[in-house]
C-alpha cells in the first residue's frame, strides 16, 4: 500500500517536472528574443505599421499588463519551488497557469516565429530611408540654388489696375455707320469708313487710266456701262446712263477711219428657240452704229483694266496714305478688284498721340459723337489690347457705340455695316482721248475677229467636230446643235462688244458735270472697276438634259441680312 501511494507521488512529481521543464523553456524562449533585440526590431516594425485606433490600443495596452502580471507569477513560481517542494495541487495549478499564458500570448509566440522575416523587412526600411535622406538633400541643395536666384531676381513692378466697363451685347442697328479702328503694334491706325478708302483707289486708278486700261487684242467684253437712277420697267435694277450723241459733218470727219472698220453680223429672225440668222453685209462702223439716223442715245461706259497692269502699278502694297498700304487684287475668278489695307510700321498713332488735344482720333470721335448713326469697331490685335483699352476709354467719354473683336495678320479687308446705295461721279474723269485710242486698236482687232467668226461660221463648226463622232447622222446632229449655240453666243455677246468699244468712245464726247450712279459693288471690292476678262465661243454643244434628273428643290425665300457686328 505504500508501494502504491509511493509510486501515485512520483507520477505526481514527474507531471510537475514536466511543468517546470516548459515553463523553464518558455522563459528561455523570453530571454533568447530579448538578446536579439527583439525590442529595437519591434519597435522599427511597429513604426512602418498603420496607426491603430484608440479601442485597439486599450486592448493591447490590457494584454501587456496580463503578460506582465504572468511573468512576475513565474519568476515568483521558480522561486518558490527553488525553496520548497510542490504539492500535487499547486502543481495542477501551476500546469493551469501555464495553459494560460500559452493562450494569452499566443499573438506573441507567432511574431517571435517569424521573426527572420521581420527582419528582413527592417532591413529594407532602412534602406529606402537611406533613399530618401540623399533625395531630401539633394532637394535642399536645390532649393538653396533657387532662393540664391530668388534673392537677385528684381521685384516685378506692379502696375495700376485697368478700368474696363462691364459689357452689354446687342446688335448693332442696321442703319449704323461703323467707323473701324485698327490697334496693332501697340499704335491705334483709324481706318474710318471702308467706302473712303475703296473711292480713293478708283480715283487713282481713273487718273492713271492710260497706265492700266486694257489695249490688247482679246476676245471678250472690253468695256462696262454706268448705271443711272432710272428704274426699267420692270423696276428690277437700274437702265444705263445713256448720252444723245448726234452724227454731223465734223464728227464723220473726225471719226472717218470708223467707217473704213467694216464690221459683218448676225441678224436674227424669229422666236425662240427656232432662230434663223442671216450674215448681213459689211457696213462701216459709223454706220451700223447710227443706223441711218443722225442721233443715238449710247450708254456712257467705262474701259477695263488690264489686270497685269494694275498689279504692277499697286505693288506689294508699295502705294497708299500716310498710315496704310493698299494691296489691290483680283477678287477670286470674277472680273472685280478688291483692297486690303496694310498698316504702315512708321504710321499710326500711340496712346500718347491719340490722346492728345486735337488728334486724328479725337477729331474722328468727335465727329462720331454728333451723329447718333455712327459707332466704332475695334480690330484687336494681342500684343496690343492695352492700346484698345485707352482708346476705348477716349471714346467712351464721346458716349460713342462700340464694339471689339480680336484680330491678328499684316492687312485687313473690311465690309460696310451698312450699304450706300448711289454715289456722285465726276463725269470729266472719263479719259476721252484714251477711249478714243483703244477704240482704234483694240475696238478694230475685236472687229476683226467678230468678221472671222461670221464669215467662216460654217468651216470653224466643221473643225470642232471630234474625231470619235464617225457616223454621218452623229456628225450632222453635232454640227446642227453646235451651230444653234454659237450662233447664239456671237450674236448676244461678240457683236455687241465689239460695237460698245465704239459707241462708249462716241458717249464719253458728250457726257459732262456730276451724275448720279449706282454703287455697282461694295468694299472691300473697288466700285467702277473692272478687269479684262477673255472669253471664247462654244467648241461643242452643251450635253442634253437627263430626262431622270429630279429637278432642283425650290429655292428657300431669302432672309434678311443679319447684322454680325456685336457692340458691347
Amino acid at each position: 500500500m505504500a508501494r502504491a501511494r509511493k509510486s501515485e507521488e512520483e507520477r505526481s512529481m514527474d507531471s510537475l517536472m514536466d511543468a517546470m521543464t516548459n515553463v523553464v523553456g518558455i522563459l528561455l524562449l523570453i530571454l533568447i528574443v530579448s538578446s536579439l533585440g527583439i525590442s529595437a526590431a519591434v519597435r522599427k516594425i511597429v513604426a512602418n505599421i498603420e496607426p491603430v485606433t484608440e479601442q485597439e490600443l486599450q486592448i493591447m495596452k490590457t494584454r501587456r499588463e496580463n503578460t506582465l502580471e504572468d511573468l512576475e507569477k513565474l519568476r515568483q513560481l521558480q522561486s518558490n519551488m527553488d525553496e520548497k517542494k510542490l504539492d500535487e495541487e499547486e502543481a495542477q495549478l501551476l500546469v493551469a497557469e501555464l495553459e494560460e499564458f500559452e493562450e494569452n500570448n499566443e499573438e506573441l509566440l507567432d511574431k517571435t516565429s517569424d521573426i527572420e522575416e521581420w527582419k528582413k523587412k527592417v532591413e529594407e526600411e532602412e534602406a529606402k530611408k537611406e533613399v530618401n535622406e540623399e533625395e531630401i538633400r539633394v532637394a535642399s541643395t536645390e532649393l538653396a540654388e533657387l532662393k540664391a536666384i530668388l534673392d537677385q531676381t528684381p521685384k516685378r513692378e506692379i502696375k495700376a489696375a485697368k478700368v474696363v466697363n462691364m459689357p452689354n451685347p446687342r446688335l448693332a442697328p442696321n442703319e449704323a455707320v461703323a467707323y473701324y479702328v485698327v490697334c496693332t503694334n501697340k499704335k491705334l491706325y483709324f481706318v474710318g469708313d471702308p467706302y473712303d478708302h475703296v473711292f480713293r483707289v478708283r480715283d487713282a486708278i481713273d487718273q492713271n487710266f492710260a497706265k492700266l486700261a486694257f489695249d490688247g487684242e482679246g476676245m471678250g467684253s472690253l468695256t462696262y456701262a454706268l448705271l443711272g437712277t432710272r428704274q426699267n420697267d420692270q423696276r428690277t435694277g437700274y437702265l444705263a446712263l445713256d448720252e444723245t450723241v448726234r452724227r454731223t459733218s465734223r464728227l464723220d470727219k473726225n471719226y472717218a477711219a470708223w467707217e473704213n472698220i467694216q464690221i459683218t453680223e448676225f441678224r436674227r429672225t424669229g422666236a425662240a428657240p427656232n432662230y434663223t440668222y442671216e450674215v448681213l453685209d459689211p457696213k462701216g462702223m459709223l454706220s451700223r452704229i447710227f443706223g441711218g439716223q443722225d442721233r443715238r442715245d449710247l450708254s456712257v461706259q467705262k474701259f477695263r483694266l488690264d489686270e497685269a497692269k494694275v498689279k504692277t502699278f499697286f505693288g506689294e502694297g508699295t502705294m497708299g496714305p500716310a498710315d496704310f498700304n493698299y494691296f489691290v487684287s483680283r477678287n477670286g475668278t470674277s472680273d472685280r478688284l478688291k483692297l486690303a489695307i496694310g498698316f504702315k510700321e512708321e504710321g499710326g498713332l500711340s496712346p500718347e498721340q491719340f490722346k492728345a488735344q486735337n488728334s486724328v482720333f479725337i477729331d474722328a470721335c468727335r465727329r462720331a459723337s454728333g451723329n447718333r448713326d455712327s459707332l466704332l469697331y475695334y480690330y484687336v490685335a494681342p500684343n496690343s489690347f492695352d492700346t484698345y483699352l485707352q482708346a476705348r476709354e477716349v471714346s467712351e467719354s464721346f458716349k460713342i457705340p462700340a464694339g471689339w473683336t480680336t484680330w491678328k495678320g499684316d492687312r485687313i479687308e473690311l465690309k460696310p455695316l451698312s450699304r450706300r446705295e448711289t454715289v456722285r461721279f465726276d463725269m470729266a474723269s472719263l479719259p476721252t482721248e484714251e477711249y478714243r485710242k483703244i477704240a482704234d486698236k483694240s475696238g478694230a482687232a475685236l472687229v476683226v475677229q467678230l468678221n472671222d467668226e461670221v464669215k467662216n461660221f460654217d468651216a470653224k463648226v466643221a473643225e470642232m467636230v471630234p474625231d470619235e463622232v464617225k457616223t454621218p447622222a452623229e456628225k450632222q446632229e453635232f454640227i446642227t446643235r453646235l451651230s444653234d449655240e454659237r450662233k447664239d453666243w456671237i450674236y448676244r455677246n461678240l457683236q455687241p462688244w465689239a460695237r460698245a468699244v465704239f459707241e462708249a468712245a462716241l458717249a464719253s464726247t458728250e457726257v459732262v458735270g456730276q451724275k448720279e450712279i449706282q454703287i455697282d459693288v461694295h468694299p472691300p471690292e473697288i466700285p467702277h472697276t473692272r478687269i479684262f476678262v477673255g472669253s471664247r465661243p462654244p467648241s461643242k454643244p452643251k450635253p442634253p438634259e437627263d430626262p431622270n434628273k429630279k429637278p432642283a428643290p425650290p429655292k428657300p425665300p431669302s432672309q434678311p441680312t443679319t447684322n454680325r457686328l456685336i457692340l458691347d
